[in-house]
């Protein structure tokens, strides 16, 4: 039995890799297996990846609210609105929680030799100086090639070379950090590793990967609670991005924000409910 991938590509179906997504939602191991072999009994020869996924999230919602919703991280993070710089601010936010100083979007932009660069994020950790790009996909199973680390490759060299020169508005940046949210290919995994650029993807390094960084630091986005547009659009333009955000609201944020006061507290209690299943 095989599963067609958003590439055309057939993968054999393999039940260690179901209960293990259930599990780091949070199920145990039991009700993993339970909740698989009801996935099992649904999944037909040739059926494509997101139907399978719509489906273990069906079957795991009939055992936890919570949990299924922490399996829909990566589709959370792809739906963040470009409109409003979502994903820059997010992965910001992602990094303070880690311990990691970081400032979205410097103003005026750092001057280089040649040119400004608009840099997504500046991060200070360990020593180390990072001119931070931050690149977001909505169709997040596509994957992020070489381009991306190359461009980053020459824009850190330009940065450094208006360092040297003392340009006005140059900034001291020690090394390149690429941050998606998607898989990266061997060739960008290769370029990068040689040219000493840092590249966190969903899935790498593998100790250290987006999806790492977020679950241990609970940093999830509020559009894991399958928001609305209103519900959305009010969150977005106050920059509640993520769930102890919304946590976090004062009287006078919640009055801000173009939401009834039982509104908000209703998107809150849901919030709570899915730290509390994480922490668990």
């Amino acid at each position: 039995m095989y599963i067609e991938d958003p590439f055309g590509n057939r993968k054999e179906y393999t039940p260690e890799k179901i209960v293990d997504s259930v599990m780091r939602a949070g199920f145990d191991e039991e009700t993993a297996e339970q909740i698989e072999e009801r996935v099992r009994g649904r999944v037909e020869s040739g059926m494509k990846s997101e139907d399978l996924y719509r489906v273990v999230y069906e079957e795991m919602e009939r055992f936890n609210d919570a949990y299924a919703l922490r399996y829909r991280l990566r589709e959370a993070i792809g739906v963040l609105d470009p409109n409003y710089h979502e994903f820059e601010k997010y992965v910001c936010k992602v990094l303070e929680l880690d311990g990691i100083d970081a400032e979205w979007s410097p103003r005026p932009l750092p001057q280089g030799a040649c040119s400004e660069h608009e840099i997504d994020i500046v991060g200070k950790t360990g020593g180390t100086t990072y001119a931070i790009e931050c690149k977001h996909h909505f169709h997040y199973h596509r994957l992020t090639g070489m381009d991306v680390p190359m461009i980053q490759y020459a824009v850190i060299d330009d940065l450094q070379e208006g360092w040297e020169q003392g340009l006005e508005h140059a900034i001291d940046v020690d090394r390149s950090w690429v941050i998606v949210n998607t898989k990266l290919s061997q060739h960008a995994k290769q370029y990068a590793e040689c040219k000493g650029i840092r590249m966190t993807a969903w899935d790498y390094p593998e100790e250290d990967s987006l999806r790492e960084i977020v679950e241990r630091n609970q940093a999830y986005p509020v559009t894991i609670l399958r928001l609305v547009d209103d519900e959305k659009t009010a969150l977005s333009k106050n920059d509640v991005l993520t769930l102890q955000q919304l946590l976090d609201l004062s009287e006078e944020d919640v009055d801000t924000l173009n939401l009834s006061p039982e509104h908000v507290e209703d998107l809150q209690r849901r919030a709570r409910q899915l730290l509390d299943a994480g922490s668990q």
